[in-house]
């Protein structure tokens, strides 16, 4: 018998050995320097079942990432805030049906119509709060999950202070470029959950794994171009805040690269 890896308690490794029963490839299971190991009869399948193994503890690592547990909560405090402050606005605001100038980006103008803009101390609060206004259930519970999803790999590959000003960066951008387009009457997480999709695609193809599956790129640039289209209006959802999400989206990408050709050149971690 020849070692394989360790059977470590927290990645049970029942199924590896399932698989192993059905392929009628011989084992054991013993202690190996006071651990228990898998050893292997074939000595050219201890590389791929252990490989296999690797894979199985990456996967469920992945998979823990994405609950809703007190370590994980401890672990993305700004995800969490993101999450937390959008729920006390959606308490506010009643999910969009008053209070709503406090979290506008500008102060709406009836005579003539238009808007106007904030200054001092309440230019910096309106500039990001529209992140925190949804308008509806549906709108709150689908950008906090993905906000969820997408920061629970990304504020842990990160610095506190890098995935922080990420944050800051895309709101403004995504804020901003809706106010230019639509003016004041909007809001969501969605302008910074797209610039997180921009940064992540490039992240996992030029730097590192980071366990998004393709599909939920795909989806989500389906979803930008569809709201360019009026299947939503016809659909009675309403009209997509498409300003904020391609603009999002884009400064995500556009930021990777500004901080990966950085950290290359000085030779920092990224």
């Amino acid at each position: 018998m020849h070692f394989t890896c360790y059977c470590l308690e927290q990645f049970p490794i029942d199924p590896i050995l399932n698989e192993l029963k059905e392929k009628g490839i011989a084992f054991e299971l013993r202690e190996h320097e006071g651990q228990p190991a898998l050893w292997l009869a074939d000595p050219q399948l201890v590389v791929p079942v252990a490989q296999a193994y690797e894979t199985y503890k990456t996967r469920i690592e992945q998979q823990k990432q994405h609950t809703l547990t007190v370590k994980n909560v401890k672990q993305l405090p700004i995800t969490t805030f993101l999450i937390v402050a959008s729920l006390l606005v959606a308490l506010i605001t009643q999910l969009g049906e008053r209070n709503l100038e406090w979290f506008f980006i500008a102060q709406m103008q009836y005579y003539p119509r238009g808007w106007v803009a904030y200054s001092d101390l309440a230019l910096i609060w309106h500039s990001i709060s529209p992140i925190f206004l949804h308008f509806g259930v549906e709108h709150l519970v689908f950008n906090s999950l993905s906000c969820w999803y997408l920061g629970s790999v990304l504020e842990r590959r990160l610095s506190m202070l890098t995935y922080m000003g990420l944050v800051i960066v895309l709101a403004l951008i995504s804020n901003y470029s809706q106010l230019w387009v639509s003016g004041p009457l909007f809001g969501g997480l969605s302008g910074v959950v797209y610039g997180l999709i921009g940064f992540a695609l490039p992240y996992q193809i030029c730097k590192q794994p980071l366990g998004i599956p393709k599909g939920l790129f795909y989806l989500a640039i389906g979803w930008l171009l569809l709201g360019y289209t009026p299947i939503f209006e016809a659909a009675g959802i309403g009209s997509m805040a498409n300003a904020a999400h391609l603009s999002g989206m884009l400064a995500g990408v556009v930021l990777f690269f500004i901080g990966f050709i950085f950290s290359k050149k000085n030779h920092y971690g990224y």
